[in-house]
């Protein structure tokens, strides 16, 4: 699950905007590429703990490993080499699902509330804090990532996340075939995205 569905599922189980920053920030070290040193704030750290157990159950879920499964195999007979196909369908997966609850008008709220949080004397990081200042700031400028509905954006995005990983990146001559498997692929997370979400919510035993 991308950032903007874990503040999702932080709010189901409490609707505090530190929790909702708690759970994003393990994806926010990732994107920055900057540890966090030190949490000294408790409902921050609950929301860390609540994104490691909503990604174990996220990846084990019936449907995510469903989606995955076929972008995969669409990806592998179109001639994408494995390596970039099984990093495309997991996270262009995530990303098309955050589309989507982003589009969802009543969702937008708690996270942006989350990046409003001021974690000063809250949050050490290895850089003092200016990776993730600059990082707060774009987000909030962007607003919800409604952006992750276009699979061109989803794409590029893609081509950035994963050029610095030479196994994995995807090469010129597979970027118009990726490209043509993005469009199913949201198609199919669209559909069936409130159906992951209740199978979500029982694995993680966040029913109202």
């Amino acid at each position: 699950m991308n950032f903007f569905g874990h503040a999702v599922v932080a709010g189901w189980a409490d609707g505090r905007a530190e929790h909702a920053l708690g759970s994003m920030l393990p994806d926010f070290e990732a994107m920055m590429r900057v540890p966090l040193v030190e949490v000294r704030d408790a409902d921050i750290q609950r929301g860390i703990e609540l994104h490691h157990r909503t990604d174990d159950a996220f990846h084990r879920a019936g449907l995510f490993v469903a989606w995955s499964a076929a972008a995969l195999d669409a990806l592998t007979h179109a001639g994408v080499r494995r390596g970039t196909a099984r990093a495309v369908s997991h996270i262009a997966t995530e990303m098309f699902l955050d589309g989507w609850l982003a589009a969802q008008p009543s969702l937008a709220a708690g996270y942006l509330s989350a990046l409003e949080v001021e974690a000063n004397g809250r949050l050490r990081w290895k850089d003092g804090g200016e990776a993730y200042q600059t990082l707060r700031g774009r987000l909030s400028s962007w607003g919800a990532p409604r952006d992750y509905t276009n699979p061109p954006f989803v794409l590029a995005r893609l081509r950035d996340a994963l050029r610095r990983r030479p196994s994995l990146a995807i090469a010129e001559e597979d970027a118009e075939r990726v490209a043509a498997c993005l469009p199913p692929l949201k198609r199919r997370v669209q559909q069936e995205a409130r159906e992951l979400l209740d199978e979500l919510r029982d694995a993680l035993g966040l029913r109202d």
